[in-house]
């Protein structure tokens, strides 16, 4: 869950507080309920940029299945829905040649609302 970015009044009252210069940064962190970081991020991106506004999101890592391998994978499950995580992780390396983990097969199931099927078994690996 992505969090929302402090508001440019709160960056700015924060910059202010630094730029009176009366308190140290942990307590201009600590006056306004902020890290440390946020802090000097906030000084910096100001020295950077001459503005204080939230910066775009850096879009993270790509995802690495695509419609076509949901697709795919629906298909799969809607053939034989006693597949395991890893036959199905197989399935899609042999037939769409994308390598991922049984986690990320996991979670694309759960996306599709597909049921997902552990192990060979059907109960869930015990951790001790």
């Amino acid at each position: 869950m992505a969090m929302k970015a402090y508001s440019l009044d709160l960056r700015q009252r924060v910059v202010e507080a630094v730029d009176r210069g009366q308190d140290s940064l942990e307590d201009v962190a600590a006056l306004f309920g902020v890290g440390l970081t946020f802090v000097k991020k906030m000084l910096r991106q100001r020295r950077e940029t001459g503005d204080l506004k939230p910066l775009p999101h850096g879009g993270g890592k790509p995802l690495s299945l695509r419609p076509k391998h949901l697709r795919s994978l629906r298909a799969a499950v809607k053939q034989n829905n006693d597949l395991t995580l890893e036959e199905l992780r197989d399935h899609l390396a042999a037939t769409a040649q994308v390598s991922v983990s049984a986690a990320t097969v996991s979670r694309a199931l759960s996306g599709l609302g597909l049921p997902r099927k552990k192990s060979s078994s059907g109960e869930r690996a015990r951790q001790s």
